[in-house]
């Protein structure tokens, strides 16, 4: 098999850019697992905030915004209240002129209004928050299988079941063994997640320097009714917790170091979110229905990796989403078209700000 890109990495990182890069070339995607998006993608809270994260990465988000909202079913209102303990006002102050540039509808709310927004807090408790009346929930599968299709429309070809174990520079182009497949690529984007140094070592890459960290995620039924809460969010980052259905859907916000990998949840991390949640509320949850686990992939910065390798042509890299890889897909996707295909970055991302070297993977070799 020929193609002009090959993508290796079926999750929402590359989906979305095959997405956009099979728009203008021809476009090969390989994933490992039988599924796409069995791993992080999957296990996603899916959520869009535009309180999150980096400099560079809330400018992805914001930039995404237009495309999710502008497709039925990707998204729905799903506001975020950002809450801070008592000894908490400084923090929360820090974070509004932190955030409020870039989200003007941000508000800075009082402990009587905390508890308005979600009866499961106590005004007594807190010293406020922030509330992001923009925020949504992102329907995963509805914008995976949207990527998905807009490859294939396109004329992308995706390959499942397809492990990569050797890649090799053969004069201008690579040659991959991708499962039972040989195929030849001018371009490789590297978006293999947590799996993301590992793919580069097999290519005689040098590695960034990946970190994938687990975060357990459970429900349980709803002590209380929950209709019209927000998403609830610990601004010192110890725990969430959301409505779902009848039920909460709830996290400690741990990370814990984890080799790549099919990741389960500990069960000491779910007693930790439920211990951290219980303490923040009125709640007083003894049991789980399901829990879950998922890898988070960072760089050094905690900011995503891309660009080409300068070191080895044809080499670009696509990683290190971390938390943010579902909201920021559709920039991400854009951007790494948009670069592969021409070179530059897009406009719009420019009037926002952003930044081509604040991506770049050559800021994170020594």
């Amino acid at each position: 098999m020929q193609t002009d890109v090959l993508v290796i990495g079926g999750g929402i990182a590359g989906l979305s850019a095959a997405a956009w890069i099979s728009a203008g070339t021809d476009v090969i995607v390989v994933e490992a697992e039988k599924f796409l998006g069995y791993h992080t993608t999957g296990r996603s809270a899916a959520l869009y905030t535009e309180c999150y994260g980096e400099g560079p990465i809330r400018r992805l988000t914001i930039a995404s915004r237009e495309f999710l909202i502008s497709h039925d079913s990707v998204t729905s209102p799903l506001p975020v209240l950002y809450v801070g303990g008592v000894e908490d006002a400084d923090l929360l102050d820090e974070m509004y002129e932190t955030f409020s540039p870039l989200v003007p509808t941000l508000e800075r709310v009082s402990p009587a209004s905390v508890a308005e927004l979600c009866s499961a807090l106590e005004p007594d408790t807190t010293s406020g928050g922030l509330y992001e009346p923009l925020a949504m929930e992102i329907d995963v599968d509805a914008l995976q299988t949207l990527y998905l299709r807009t490859s294939r429309e396109n004329g992308a070809t995706i390959l499942t079941n397809a492990r990569v174990h050797t890649i090799e520079r053969t004069g201008s182009s690579w040659t991959v063994h991708a499962g039972e497949h040989q195929i030849e690529a001018s371009l490789i984007v590297n978006a293999s997640g947590a799996w993301g140094d590992a793919v580069a070592e097999i290519a005689g890459v040098q590695p960034l320097g990946l970190t994938p960290l687990l975060r357990s995620v459970f429900t349980t039924s709803s002590p209380m009714p929950n209709t019209g809460w927000p998403f609830v969010a610990d601004a010192r980052e110890r725990w969430y917790f959301k409505p779902e259905g009848p039920n909460i859907l709830g996290s400690a916000e741990s990370e814990i170091p984890s080799p790549p990998c099919d990741a389960r949840a500990p069960e000491i991390d779910i007693a930790l979110g439920i211990e951290r949640i219980n303490e923040a509320t009125t709640f007083s949850i003894r049991s789980v229905n399901n829990t879950w686990a998922g890898l988070r992939t960072f760089t050094p910065d905690r900011v995503p990796a891309i660009g080409y390798d300068l070191d080895h042509d044809g080499f670009f890299w696509l990683v290190g989403q971390g938390g943010y890889g579902i909201m920021t897909s559709p920039a991400i996707g854009e951007l790494a078209s948009s670069l592969i295909l021409t070179g530059t970055v897009p406009q719009r991302l420019l009037e926002l700000g952003f930044i081509r070297g604040s991506v770049a993977p050559e800021r994170l070799r020594p």
